[in-house]
């Protein structure tokens, strides 16, 4: 059985291998920065506030730039857009690390912003390389390896992090260094550096017989608006919430309970093992079990674990608080991660194959914008002096009716399914922050 699942993913098309190493490198920066940015942020000085208001920023420049990359992109050759991305993100990450140790607020605010327009180059433009470079048999395991880039950066990145911590300082040559979350951030981005190679050898194909004019001032006429609309609320309602959790779970680990940036990078490395595993056996689940257990049933457990590990909070002065909080986070992250390639495997099939490009580049667009406005919020309730639990629960509500949603999304679909032989090819796999 396993052997069967592993020997899935090795006849992918070169494309796509070349894709997977890509973002997994690119994702080596990315999740580092989140695992312990927002610490580095504290330890020069900056309130939560202030962390938030930074976070909000990567968050505009993906929201600016999504739409129009996803409708520049049709019928373009991608390979230069994943060239530049490569370039882009360890450039920026290079401006964020030097732009805090020195301080300087507008060049942070300014990093930010550059942070999150070169990681959307990557996400908006992996969507319609998968689909040019599979087909309805092989569709769902590169979804779900391109998934998997996620988790598998998030393990690597925070074995680095724990290891050179545990290094602590280095001396060669009458030369030392101090790894802190400045060093540790500097090392991570040098070996991103590294995704370069993997742009020089994709292959395409010309997409000249791919119709790429699109008229801005007729895109009301040409997709189902009403269809678009259904298919993304529930997407809107779970990335708000996650918006105001995801970023900042390792700030609510560092108050409640004192971890640090390695011990953080420890517990995420771990959970991201799961999430690894996980993501290699969706396809399986999926074609077994259908979309209510993948969606519907996983993010319900998900759910009750984020409350269980918010509400640790109350009474973390109880020596097991700590071991609950823990437990709740592991048992989340692979539950709620199962369920994205199936909600958005789901979604791409219910709006049809005419809608799967536009849909693709606005919940790119729409993603980046619920995570700014939680950006804001988190920042507004801390100022309001709220705790982590009381913000976290909000995000347990939020999730609980866009999974309420979801499940009338998939009654419709399965409905229409009935009434058609015909299934619309997976289109999309959009990752979580």
């Amino acid at each position: 059985m396993l052997l069967k699942i592993l020997r899935s993913y090795k006849n992918l098309p070169t494309n796509i291998h070349l894709l997977f190493f890509l973002e997994f490198s690119l994702s080596l920066i990315h999740v580092a920065f989140i695992l312990i940015l927002n610490i580095y942020l504290r330890n020069q000085g900056y309130s939560d506030p202030d962390i938030a208001s930074f976070n909000s920023l990567r968050f505009v420049g993906a929201l600016a730039f999504a739409l129009p990359l996803g409708i520049y992109i049709r019928g373009k050759n991608l390979k230069p857009f994943f060239q530049l991305a490569a370039l882009t993100v360890p450039l920026t990450s290079v401006l964020v690390i030097e732009s805090i140790r020195l301080s300087i607020t507008p060049l942070i605010q300014l990093s930010f912003l550059a942070w999150g327009l070169g990681m959307t180059l990557i996400r908006v433009c992996s969507l319609p390389f998968i689909i040019r470079n599979t087909d309805s048999g092989n569709s769902t395991e590169a979804l779900s390896l391109i998934a998997s880039t996620w988790s598998l950066s998030t393990i690597f990145s925070g074995l680095i992090i724990s290891g050179l911590d545990w290094v602590a300082y280095f001396e060669f040559l009458g030369w030392g260094i101090k790894f802190n979350e400045y060093a540790i951030l500097w090392v991570i981005t040098l070996i991103g550096i590294g995704s370069y190679v993997f742009t020089i050898n994709i292959n395409e194909t010309h997409q000249d017989d791919i119709d790429s004019k699109v008229d801005i001032f007729s895109l009301h006429h040409t997709y189902d608006w009403r269809l678009i609309l259904k298919a993304i609320s529930p997407l809107v309602l779970i990335s708000i919430g996650a918006g105001l959790t995801i970023p900042f779970v390792n700030l609510f680990f560092n108050s409640v309970f004192g971890f640090s940036s390695s011990e953080f990078s420890i517990l995420g490395s771990f959970t991201a093992f799961l999430v690894f595993i996980f993501s290699l056996m969706v396809p399986t689940v999926r074609k077994k079990y259908g979309y209510w257990m993948t969606i519907v049933v996983v993010q319900s457990l998900a759910i009750i674990c984020l409350i269980i590990m918010s509400i640790t909070e109350i009474y973390a002065d109880y020596s097991y608080a700590m071991a609950i909080a823990v437990c709740a986070y592991i048992l989340r992250q692979p539950m709620m991660h199962m369920a994205h390639p199936s909600s958005n495997e789901l979604m791409m099939n219910y709006v049809g194959k005419k809608n799967q490009e536009l849909i693709s580049a606005l919940s790119s667009s729409l993603w980046s914008a619920s995570w700014f406005i939680s950006a804001k919020i988190f920042e507004w309730l801390r100022l309001l002096s709220l705790q982590y639990y009381e913000i976290f629960l909000i995000t347990a509500f939020l999730y609980s009716i866009g999974v309420i949603l979801y499940g009338f999304l998939i009654k419709e679909h399965e409905e229409n399914e009935k009434k058609s032989s015909r299934l619309y090819p997976i289109a999309d796999e959009l990752k979580i922050d």
